[in-house]
């Protein structure tokens, strides 16, 4: 919170928004495979085994670590303009609902994986639906910025 207030202090809200905007231009031309974009990443994979634990231990594990940055590959770009759009354009509350919604989809992901019955299987159809899903996932990113930069240029922001 205190590094994004001390990002949007000095910018005019009409910079913050160009440099968001911007932003969301470029990862989505990534998402699309329009450029090639080189995220900035751990790159260590969380072990399988993790994930595979047959408990919620195993897909809490792997969220945390997922989550912190602690093991991690970025295959998107859409939490990269999650977290430039927070700092330039977030209050706490949007913030932290964030920070939330973000956990929770990460620890979503290992779940559903874990409770498909077969992850071969997930892991198959996952990459061959990943292209469509980063399109999907990237608009939808873009949209909800979309949303928060009408609200703070209309003021309520």
């Amino acid at each position: 919170m205190v590094l994004g207030s001390l990002l949007r202090w000095p910018l005019p809200p009409v910079a913050r928004v160009a440099i968001a905007g911007g932003a969301a231009v470029v990862v989505i031309a990534g998402e699309l495979g329009l450029i090639t974009l080189r995220l900035p990443q751990n790159a260590r994979q969380v072990p399988e085994w993790i994930i595979d634990e047959g408990s919620r231990v195993g897909p809490a594990q792997f969220g945390f670590e997922l989550g912190t940055g602690v093991r991690t590959f970025m295959t998107s770009g859409v939490p990269y303009l999650l977290a430039g759009a927070i700092l330039l354009l977030a209050d706490w509350r949007a913030a932290l609902l964030a920070g939330a919604g973000f956990g929770a989809g990460r620890s979503w992901m290992a779940l559903a994986r874990l409770w498909y019955g077969d992850p071969a299987r997930w892991d198959r159809t996952l990459a061959r639906l990943m292209r469509p899903l980063r399109a999907t996932l990237g608009c939808a990113a873009v949209v909800a910025l979309a949303t928060v930069v009408a609200q703070l240029l209309g003021g309520s922001g």
